[in-house]
């Protein structure tokens, strides 16, 4: 009999689910932990309105060693809404790799699917998690197909530095106010079909207001939008350690900070506070608006609580171009179109519009 056994996560597991989420870094110069705190479920809203979360528990220790969730949402393919899979959340614990548990947890997932089948799934692989592109992303047998689909770029703009207006003629920059929720959506569901893998803003989601939403306006006409999204009460990040150097340098960097405007570094296990830049639409991708908008944000948050704001573009997007205006954290995730025999139609199907899949919902 096998050490390790998998099983539905319940209620009752969300401490094991959040501690496992809180153990697995992201290392590098910069190591970093993905939380969800206070409840590992209440944070799953974000990303899909389907969700089956699996653990893997070691039968010796009772430590669960493992744990992945596979969601289902309305997407945007090909111009149409369709019901697809989401691929999220695979954590695995260092001493437990290196066997077959990767294997067996793809068997959980294919027994899943059959149960409740989508064409495909799309999920984001982080530059930095080798592990997972060079295993479950390399075509090993008995694994689903992963098809790769470009970078999405995710850089973490310092809220600090003043910066100018970008003025355009005829356009008002400024926060959307309550009552004007119909027409951002509106604005929202025109620009879907523009890209591929679009998420459904039909609704307004979990601690995402009216008034968290930065607009730009033509004349009684809403041309733009982008949404200042701080997750923090249900999902985080945190520092876990700094590279020798940067540790180094951190006690006097954070000691300009209290002369210049800079944020401080945080110190080693405390949450990075940050805001999402979510729900971007551009009318026609117009890269003057984008950048007009963008910068407006940017002036308005800077001011805040928050040392960062992370947008996500894909890196064939033309409103990417923006994103060298700033300083910033260089970060981006791969994204895998998934699918097992059945799927390969559909996903043969897919065609050449530029993936948007927003960070602040995977």
């Amino acid at each position: 009999m096998s050490r390790y056994r998998f099983e539905p996560a319940v209620a009752a597991d969300d401490a094991a689910l959040r501690a496992r989420m809180a153990a697995d870094w992201l290392r590098g110069s910069l190591s970093v932990s993905f939380r969800r705190e206070p409840s590992y479920f209440a944070g799953c809203v974000l990303q899909g309105e389907q969700v089956q979360v699996h653990k893997c528990v070691d039968t010796a220790s009772g430590e669960l060693v493992g744990m992945g969730a596979r969601l289902a949402t309305r997407l945007c393919i090909n111009g149409e809404w369709r019901r697809v899979g989401l691929l999220s959340d695979l954590r695995l614990a260092a001493h437990a790799r290196g066997g077959t548990l990767v294997a067996r947890g793809y068997r959980v997932l294919r027994t899943l699917h059959e149960g409740d089948p989508v064409d495909f799934y799309v999920t984001v692989i982080l530059d930095g998690n080798r592990t997972a592109i060079g295993s479950i992303a390399s075509g090993r047998a008995g694994l689903p197909t992963y098809r790769d689909f470009g970078r999405m770029l995710s850089p973490a703009i310092p809220l600090d530095w003043p910066k100018p207006a970008l003025a355009l003629p005829g356009i008002c920059l400024r926060r959307a106010a309550t009552g004007e929720e119909g027409a951002v959506l509106e604005l929202l569901a025109a620009a879907a079909p523009r890209r591929q893998f679009t998420r459904d803003w039909s609704t307004l989601s979990p601690g995402l207001s009216i008034t968290d939403f930065f607009v730009a306006e033509r004349g009684s006409r809403l041309v733009a939008c982008v949404a200042a999204w701080d997750q923090h009460a249900l999902r985080q990040t945190f520092i876990e350690a700094y590279s020798p150097a940067l540790a180094a340098l951190r006690p006097f960097y954070n000691a300009a900070a209290r002369l210049l405007p800079l944020k401080p570094l945080p110190a080693p296990g405390t949450r990075i506070p940050y805001v999402y830049l979510a729900a971007v639409a551009v009318l026609d991708d117009d890269l003057a608006l984008w950048r007009a908008l963008l910068r407006h944000a940017y002036r308005e948050l800077r001011h805040g609580p928050w040392h960062h704001a992370i947008v996500s573009l894909h890196e064939d997007d033309p409103l990417a171009a923006a994103l060298a205006d700033y300083r910033a954290i260089r970060a981006a995730g791969r994204v895998y179109v998934v699918h097992y025999g059945d799927g390969a139609a559909a996903v043969a199907a897919l065609d050449r519009r530029i993936p948007c899949l927003d960070l602040s919902r995977i």
